[in-house]
C-alpha cells in the first residue's frame, strides 16, 4: 500500500468509526453469528481476522476459538474494537495496528484467517491475499467476505465512481470471476461459497461514511446513482422509498484451504 493510500484510509475511518461502529452499523448479531458459523471455526483454533475495524468477527469467534486475534490500519477502529471487548467480557481475544500487505506473524501461525468488507479498499488485494495465506497453517483455512462489482465493464465502471464519491479509501469492488482467478492462482480451493443480496438504505449508507446530505460527495453519489436507475446502469438494483433510495449489494463470502498439491 502507498504511503498516500494508507493516509486515505486512515483519515477516513478515524473521521467515520463512531458512525461506522454505533450509529449505524452495517452488520446485525444475526449476520456475524453467520459468518462465524460459516468459518467452521474449531475449538483449538488461533484465529487472525485481517483489516477488523471495531472488531465484531474477532469477537463473534472469539468464544468458539482458543484465542482470536485482529489487526487493522487504523487506531481510532481499534479503540473501539478494545471498548467491545471489554463490554462483551472476552479474555482470548487481541487487536493490533498493522497492514494487510505486511502481517507481522510468522509463517503458519494461524488455523484460521479471515477478512470481511477490506479487499475493496487495497490497491493490491492479491498481495494481502498473499499474506493471508503466509500465515495459515497447511490445513488451515481463510475466509474472504466482500462486495462482489458488477461483471458488465459499463456497469463496474460507474459502480466504482459512485462508491468512490462516497468513500475516497475506495479502490475498486472485484467482482466474482476476479476472485475465483485470485484464489486459483495461489493454489487456493474454494470448500464453501454464497452469493447473498443485501438491501440497505442509501442514506443509511451514507451516513456510515460520514456523509450527510448536505456535502457534496453525498450529492455527487446520490446524482450518479439516481441517473443509473433506468436500466440498473450501475449494478445497485436501486428503488426509490420516500426521500430515501433502497439499494442492493451482491456480497460473496468464500472459505478456502489450499489445494491437496500445493
Amino acid at each position: 500500500m502507498s504511503k498516500k493510500h494508507l493516509q486515505t484510509t486512515q483519515k477516513q475511518f478515524t473521521k467515520t468509526a463512531e458512525a461506522f461502529i454505533k450509529q449505524h452499523p452495517r452488520d446485525t448479531a444475526e449476520m456475524l453469528a453467520e459468518r462465524a458459523g460459516f468459518a467452521k471455526p474449531q475449538a483449538e483454533d488461533l484465529s487472525l481476522d485481517v483489516a477488523c475495524g471495531g472488531g465484531t468477527l474477532v469477537l463473534a469467534l472469539a468464544p468458539r476459538v482458543r484465542r482470536a486475534f485482529g489487526i487493522d490500519l487504523t487506531p481510532a477502529m481499534l479503540g473501539h474494537a478494545r471498548e467491545f471487548q471489554k463490554e462483551k467480557q472476552i479474555q482470548n481475544a487481541a487487536f493490533a495496528c498493522g497492514q494487510a500487505e505486511r502481517l507481522p506473524f510468522a509463517d503458519g501461525a494461524f488455523d484460521l484467517v479471515t477478512c470481511q468488507f477490506s479487499l475493496h479498499h487495497m490497491q493490491k488485494p492479491q498481495d494481502a491475499l498473499r499474506e493471508m495465506l503466509r500465515v495459515t497453517r497447511a490445513q488451515g483455512r481463510i475466509m474472504v467476505v466482500d462486495t462482489l462489482g458488477p461483471e458488465s465493464d459499463e456497469k463496474w465502471e460507474l459502480h466504482q465512481e459512485i462508491e468512490v464519491w462516497r468513500d475516497p479509501s475506495h479502490i475498486g469492488s472485484l467482482r466474482l470471476t476476479t476472485f475465483i482467478t485470485g484464489f486459483e492462482a495461489l493454489g487456493l480451493e474454494v470448500i464453501r461459497q454464497r452469493i447473498s443480496r443485501r438491501e440497505r438504505s442509501f442514506n443509511s449508507w451514507m451516513l456510515r461514511a460520514g456523509l450527510d446530505s448536505s456535502e457534496r460527495r453525498y450529492v455527487e453519489a446520490r446524482r450518479l446513482l439516481e441517473s443509473s436507475m433506468p436500466g440498473d446502469r450501475a449494478g445497485f438494483s436501486p428503488k426509490s422509498d420516500g426521500e430515501d433510495i433502497l439499494i442492493t449489494h451482491n456480497e460473496g463470502m468464500f472459505l478456502l484451504t489450499r489445494h491437496a498439491a500445493s
